[in-house]
């Protein structure tokens, strides 16, 4: 999703400052949310800047860097491995508990086909 262009900030914060009008009526003014409106307007008071905020970078990965070569180095030694055997490879070697869909997202990181059935 992209964010809002910082012309629509400046006008949003704009017509609040100028204006007699409520954050409501200025979100539906502009088509915007009640919460993109306060958060411009807690963004201006504090920064004084409305350009967009980088990324917040998201949950880091369960499986370590680590963990995933020895994933690749399994799935090597034993092409025809299962998600759910990877699992238990996991759990019982590293004493690690991850889900099979983690399991799934770094085997195809990896570059590596993933068995579904046994």
């Amino acid at each position: 999703m992209q964010a809002y262009s910082l012309d629509l900030r400046q006008r949003v914060v704009r017509a609040y400052e100028q204006a007699d009008a409520s954050i409501s009526e200025i979100a539906e003014q502009f088509g915007v949310s009640l919460g993109f409106v306060k958060k411009m307007l807690r963004q201006w008071r504090a920064t004084g800047d409305l350009s967009p905020l980088p990324h917040g970078g998201g949950k880091p990965s369960s499986l370590s860097s680590p963990l995933r070569q020895k994933l690749r180095g399994k799935v090597r030694a034993q092409s025809d491995i299962t998600l759910v055997e990877l699992q238990d490879f996991l759990a019982t070697e590293e004493q690690t508990s991850v889900h099979i869909a983690t399991i799934s997202r770094a085997l195809a990181k990896l570059d590596l086909p993933r068995k579904k059935r046994a």
